[in-house]
């Protein structure tokens, strides 16, 4: 068995969607230098400020569709699930395309979870990290809803043109997908098919929440 961690960092000074999602704040309220708690009990804490969508993040459907399961509600068999990988090289604002999924080499599983990786995990915390971010097209998110996915997983920032939206993400939560992105280190995954563990916070009424994800390899 194989673990792989596809988590991004959380840190100051990381990338960020802009307004209204705040920036991730990391503050010590406490250190075991201070008197802050009790005298025989000095201990680090820290406030930590950020939105659903910092960091890598699980995202449900209630971002868009307020009767929708909030995050709390969604079950683990959705959040541990076999997945297909595809890697798919691209650069700033290329387009991810139906002929660039048919020609992987790998054919997702009905139910399953598709991860979609770019190499783009290298702009992480790039000035262009969002807006320059690989994209797929209206004609190959249809393809992957054509395949009745229940999760789609990436290494991109957006999932739509940031320059130009053509509305991708309402037709992916439209079917009730889960999001899982960004990613990294995709690119030590080396089998087609790997399980993807995704587990957001456990918050109340949120439609998603940044996570802990990884690839396990059998």
């Amino acid at each position: 068995m194989r673990y792989i961690d596809l988590t991004g960092t959380i840190e100051n000074g990381m990338w960020e969607y802009g307004d209204p999602y705040p920036k991730v704040e990391i503050t010590q309220i406490c250190s075991v230098e201070d008197d802050c708690l009790y005298a025989e009990y000095k201990v680090n804490a820290h406030k930590i400020t950020f939105s659903s969508s910092s960091g890598t993040y699980v995202q449900s459907s209630s971002e868009m569709f307020s009767d929708r399961d909030t995050i709390e509600k969604i079950s683990l068999n959705r959040l541990i699930i076999k997945s297909a990988v595809m890697k798919i090289p691209k650069g700033a604002r290329e387009k991810v395309t139906v002929e660039d999924l048919e020609t992987s080499g790998v054919i997702p599983e009905k139910g399953g979870g598709l991860i979609v990786a770019t190499g783009w995990d290298s702009h992480w915390n790039m000035p262009d990290f969002v807006t320059h971010s690989p994209h797929f097209t209206p004609e190959s998110m249809e393809w992957i809803l054509q395949k009745k996915v229940s999760l789609l997983a990436g290494d991109m920032s957006l999932y739509d043109d940031y320059h130009n939206p053509t509305g991708l993400l309402r037709d992916l939560f439209k079917q009730d997908l889960l999001v899982v992105a960004p990613l990294i280190h995709l690119d030590r995954i080396t089998h087609p098919f790997i399980t993807l563990m995704a587990l957001p916070l456990k918050i109340v009424g949120v439609s998603g929440s940044p996570c802990r994800v990884i690839a396990i390899e059998a």
